[in-house]
């Protein structure tokens, strides 16, 4: 039998997933950067881009986050045209097989 595949996924989102992963190890970074600062070592620099990169990664989500919101807003709003126009459509029908059958 063969073994279903496991995949990390934090709420089965994968772009939460990627932020979370990125905070964790920009903390590892953090946490290094300070152990080797308390050893002497000039650290600033590694550690400056490590919370950089995370919130570079972190903006380009929201943005994400954002676009899918904007797309889902207007597949509902092309949903609900669609669905007006049908009724529209079937009222009209409705009306003129009222005309024919008076007539």
């Amino acid at each position: 039998m063969k073994e279903k595949r496991r995949r990390l996924r934090i709420n089965d989102d994968t772009m939460t997933t990627i932020v979370v992963s990125s905070l964790l190890f920009c903390v590892a970074v953090v946490v290094a950067g300070m152990v080797l600062a308390f050893f002497g070592v000039d650290v600033s620099t590694i550690v400056g881009n490590a919370l950089t990169v995370f919130g570079t990664e972190l903006g380009i989500c929201g943005v994400m986050t954002i676009f899918n919101r904007w797309a889902d807003r207007q597949d509902k709003q092309a949903e609900k045209r669609q669905e007006r126009r049908l009724r529209r459509e079937e009222s009209e029908n409705e009306r003129k097989r009222n005309e024919q059958s008076k007539g």
